[in-house]
């Protein structure tokens, strides 16, 4: 187990430029599948929204920047994009993608000498039958494949997510040989969130965190060694004792360099009167105030949005009453808890953790990890 630091590690400075809902593929467990079926181009920013975002964000301090969507890759502006967020003075520009389009290696390398050097592909099985079912467009996952190997040969950082559904866990443990066969080290798996969202998101979507457990912890004992970084976002600390240097959940993200600062983006997104009544009920909430007093200002108000979005969409039930890990865990989504209760959980005795930091390793905090 790590121990706590006396000062916490530095705040991500990697936010997200969302875009827009189009995209070339149709996930069974996308949020916005109906605004991706219906092609609502209106949703999508312009040109001109998106570069006067990228001003807004480098003058807020962020250093890195994620253009994901929808799919990035479909819009014809994107080289112009990426350049201007280069010349704004980004060091690491992303793009989140699901590869379909950087199959071609011309276009690949076009994005790369455009200034990308950073891709994050989303991998949702370990063979086409599996990939091709979540992405509903059939040789998707052969495409996918391609332009990993593209990449991977143009000397830029590659990383892979795989959301893991009711529909695709049973391949878990392949996707992660796959992902290390690759030659990938970064991987995440993201347990399919039953936010508000995804209320009416199909049966097949949702599992029991206690089933993703199983051949998550295999497959982090067996494979976890291969990889500089292997991370399982939104599965319960409980259910993964002895793994939970591997988790992240809310309140983590702040402190993963690979991952956004949720304080600006929600400044941005929302209403300024709603992100400074998140502020003050998040604030509020938080544990241990005199300890986020010393951390600093700065700590303080990223913890307080966090907690805040944390309490409107998740749920403590009665086994995260006293737990050790109840701050830092959040507890389970509510439609969680609606669907499948909470028989799951149990409590881990010990002093309250009030540390979001307290299991991440430095591969999770260090910068290029």
């Amino acid at each position: 187990m790590n121990h706590p630091e006396k000062i916490p590690p530095p705040l991500t400075r990697r936010i997200d430029l969302n875009v827009g809902y189009s995209c070339n593929i149709k996930c069974r467990f996308c949020y916005y599948i109906n605004d991706v079926r219906a092609r609502q181009r209106d949703k999508d920013l312009t040109t001109v929204q998106c570069k006067r975002l990228i001003d807004r964000l480098r003058a807020e301090g962020m250093e890195a920047l994620d253009i994901t969507g929808g799919e990035p890759t479909i819009r014809p502006d994107l080289f112009e994009l990426v350049s201007y967020a280069r010349d704004a003075g980004f060091a690491r520009i992303a793009v989140i993608t699901n590869g379909i389009r950087l199959a071609n290696l011309a276009y690949a390398k076009e994005l790369v000498a455009a200034g990308v050097n950073d891709f994050l592909f989303s991998l949702h099985g370990s063979s086409a039958a599996s990939h091709d079912f979540v992405t509903c467009v059939g040789g998707s996952y052969d495409l996918l494949l391609k332009a990993i190997r593209n990449l991977l040969g143009l000397s830029v950082k590659v990383r892979c997510n795989s959301v893991v559904t009711g529909s695709n866990i049973h391949d878990v443990y392949a996707r992660a040989q796959l992902v290390r066969e690759l030659g990938i080290v970064t991987l995440n798996f993201i347990i399919f969130n039953p936010i508000e969202q995804a209320k009416g998101s199909s049966a097949e979507n949702f599992l029991r965190y206690s089933d993703a457990a199983v051949p998550l912890k295999r497959a982090i004992d067996d494979l976890g060694p291969d990889f500089k970084k292997f991370t399982v976002r939104y599965m319960p600390f409980c259910l993964m004792k002895g793994y939970e240097a591997h988790l992240q959940n809310v309140h983590q993200v702040h402190y993963d360099h690979d991952e956004w600062n949720y304080l600006l983006r929600a400044r941005i997104r929302e209403p300024y009167w709603k992100w400074l009544g998140g502020l003050a009920v998040g604030y509020g909430a938080l544990p241990a105030k005199a300890r986020w007093a010393r951390w600093g200002t700065d700590h303080t108000l990223h913890a307080a949005i966090l907690e805040a979005h944390s309490r409107l969409n998740k749920c403590r039930p009665g086994a995260c009453r006293g737990c050790a890990y109840a701050f830092i865990c959040g507890g389970v989504w509510k439609e969680y808890a609606r669907r499948f209760g909470a028989g799951e959980l149990t409590a881990h005795h010990g002093p309250l953790i009030v540390e979001p930091w307290h299991f991440m390793t430095n591969s999770q905090r260090a910068v290029e990890a």
